[in-house]
């Protein structure tokens, strides 16, 4: 049967619809009147990036980030360039297509990498970890340390000083208190500014048993007891103590107002409440903890860790070159969507498996 103008038009047009159903369309059929390479020209923003297997197979260079977007360049004269705009990561290299267009070969692509910062002792010590749990610390991510007080001027630990102080000057009723120097008592040490209660009870039961003090002053501290115990307690254990009767504390609570001056005027205390956390490793006050401080519980665990080091930081620059390999899925004006199926880092290949899908932006 001869052909007619109506048969031709539905040849040609079961023509263009099998030609429409190709998902990629290799050598620019009437459907596009562009190559593959026309098509690619251009930049193009990650609409979605996702791993196919499980992550132990898909570690990778250039896929290693999370929440990845990645932005793509594709010039006619065969560079590119891919932006990690979440790192700000630049890699720089060049594209082509194999022979059939079904593969992007992605070739020395070039990225900088700036890793640490790393900390070092006057050794060369690796003290890294160390300024990690000092950060911590001063960041109250510890019970041990939500309330800090420094020494005026310094990043030395005052708070045990302060919180004995505290004690004192937020008790009521008749205590004794430790007023210089330094008390061995059960295995304790106790410091200046601490209620020693206990401890003079004892050593009153002493004084009296060794006749050195009226045995009528186990019930009844008249002042000329007091005033007995107190050169008592300085000659025989070298500790200056104080008999205080407060009805009213002398500050309400660690918000008083008057708590700094509370502390250095009644226990010699200059010192400064920490409130400013490091945000960042480089915070100087991370850095400055470590210096200034012999020894710090850093992980509330009992056991203090050795500071007293002065420290200095390094980043480390690496370059390296990724070979990759897409295979082509999708091609279109304004859809690009590809296979990541191997990554060359210039020391091993391996097989990965990441699916790509692009938007174009112009």
């Amino acid at each position: 049967m001869p052909f007619t103008r109506f048969t031709t038009a539905l040849i040609l047009l079961g023509i263009l619809i099998l030609a429409g159903c190709r998902k990629y369309d290799q050598n620019g059929s009437l459907l596009h009147l562009r190559t593959p390479e026309a098509r690619l020209v251009g930049t193009w923003s990650s609409a979605d990036i996702s791993q196919v297997g499980t992550a132990d197979t898909n570690t990778t260079e250039f896929m290693a980030s999370s929440n990845l977007l990645l932005e793509a360049t594709f010039t006619k004269e065969g560079t590119v360039t891919f932006t990690n705009v979440n790192e700000g990561i630049v890699y720089e290299g060049l594209w082509a297509f194999n022979d059939d267009k079904s593969v992007l070969h992605l070739d020395e692509l070039i990225f900088t990498k700036v890793t640490g910062p790393f900390y070092n002792d006057s050794a060369g010590d690796d003290q890294t970890a160390l300024v990690q749990m000092a950060f911590d610390f001063l960041q109250g991510a510890t019970d041990c340390s939500d309330t800090l007080f420094f020494n005026a001027g310094t990043y030395e630990d005052a708070t045990s000083e302060v919180e004995a102080c505290f004690a004192t000057l937020t008790a009521t009723g008749a205590n004794w208190v430790l007023g210089e120097g330094t008390l061995n008592y059960n295995g304790a040490v106790l410091e200046a500014g601490d209620i020693i209660n206990e401890a003079m009870a004892e050593y009153i039961e002493g004084f009296i048993d060794d006749e050195l003090l009226d045995e009528a002053c186990a019930d009844n501290l008249s002042a000329a007891c007091i005033e007995a115990i107190i050169d008592l307690a300085l000659a025989d254990y070298s500790a200056t103590v104080e008999y205080i009767d407060i009805s009213t504390p002398l500050v309400s609570g660690w918000d008083d107002p008057g708590l700094i001056a509370a502390l250095n005027e009644h226990c010699g205390l200059d010192v400064v409440r920490f409130t400013e956390a490091p945000t960042t490793l480089e915070d100087p006050s991370v850095l400055g903890f470590i210096a200034d401080n012999a020894t710090a519980d850093l992980d509330c665990d009992g056991t203090p860790e050795t500071l007293g080091l002065a420290l200095t930081s390094e980043t480390v620059t690496e370059i390296k070159e990724l070979d990759l390999y897409w295979e082509i899925l999708e091609l279109e004006l304004d859809d690009f969507q590809a296979q990541q199926f191997r990554e060359y880092d210039g020391e091993t290949i391996a097989d990965f498996n990441f699916l790509l899908r692009f938007e174009k932006q112009d």
